[in-house]
């Protein structure tokens, strides 16, 4: 893989990989499990192919594994399988993201990213909104759950790895120490974020950039960002901060705000992104861009024939 792989002016990210799969399976029932989309690994390969099918069909050139919620203690406790099945499961997902893009037949050089998403969202309670189980949790716990996924999605060669929706910065930061145990592996950091101004634990979006990209930038770190907000939010966020020759993703939700003791979206508020807000955003550094919660692979063909015309 190229490490320069930042090397034109925009690059598009996929979907929700749920709002990609919905087509293929009962939706409903995939939500209400406790692992989420990680569970079609085991359950249901021929869905996945397809979402991650359909977001090629769109014209992506990053697509992500639908590992999320995926952990060896998760396949463990909800699939039933053996520490060793679990590492593998995990690993399959990059293969199957290989497979979609060979029968694909795309003329695009696509790259996988590696998704790792945050210890709350094991959880299954909104904790990955607010972050607030790194103040007290033993960090030990937090490794062991933590090293073997990222470890799993490194040995099936995957092209980046995709840290999002990460709560705080002290997570984020844990994540980065692991990250450096693998010294040639390339990542990206994406933060969740509950305002105009804040990550989801608290701490300001600026610090948690300031703090992180000018010490990671030139080792591992190819971009840093947000995802699963409100779109309303990206522009006074990015115009926060402060530090210079950031490379940003940022894949905001479709709209509405998830409701995690009744697991459904509040629609009030809901907001389409506009050629004027990505041009903004890419004088801003704005390197990788796509769509996290209730964006589909319709609307990820809208925004490529909008990152065509700038």
């Amino acid at each position: 893989m190229d490490l320069r792989i930042l090397n034109k002016d925009m690059y598009l990210l996929d979907g929700s990989f749920m709002s990609g799969v919905k087509p293929y399976v009962d939706i409903d029932n995939v939500i209400k499990h406790p692992l989420w989309g990680s569970n079609l690994l085991l359950n249901d390969e021929e869905a996945v192919v397809n979402g991650h099918k359909a977001y090629i069909k769109a014209g992506v050139e990053f697509l992500t594994t639908n590992t999320y919620q995926a952990s060896i203690v998760g396949f463990k406790k909800y699939l039933d399988l053996s520490c060793e099945q679990s590492f593998e499961l995990i690993k399959k997902s990059v293969t199957i993201c290989r497979r979609a893009i060979t029968e694909s037949n795309s003329d695009r050089n696509i790259r996988i990213m590696g998704s790792v998403g945050p210890y709350g969202a094991w959880l299954c309670d909104g904790s990955e909104y607010n972050g607030n189980y790194i103040d007290t949790m033993d960090l030990k716990e937090l490794y062991n759950w933590h090293k073997p996924r990222i470890q799993a999605l490194i040995e099936a060669g995957v092209d980046i790895i995709l840290f999002e929706t990460i709560p705080s910065l002290g997570e984020a930061k844990f994540l980065l120490n692991i990250l450096a145990e693998f010294p040639n592996q390339k990542a990206c950091l994406s933060f969740s974020c509950k305002d105009d101004k804040h990550i989801s634990h608290g701490e300001t979006f600026a610090s948690a950039i300031e703090e992180v990209w000018p010490n990671n930038s030139q080792k591992q770190l190819i971009a840093i960002g947000m995802n699963c907000l409100p779109s309303k939010y990206v522009t006074p966020l990015l115009l926060s901060v402060k530090t210079v020759n950031v490379n940003f993703i940022i894949y905001p939700n479709g709209g509405g705000v998830w409701d995690a003791v009744k697991k459904c979206w509040d629609d009030s508020q809901i907001q389409n992104i506009s050629i004027d807000d990505i041009k903004l955003w890419s004088q801003k550094g704005l390197k990788i861009f796509g769509g996290c919660c209730r964006i589909d692979a319709i609307e990820i063909a809208r925004f490529r024939k909008l990152l065509d015309t700038m």
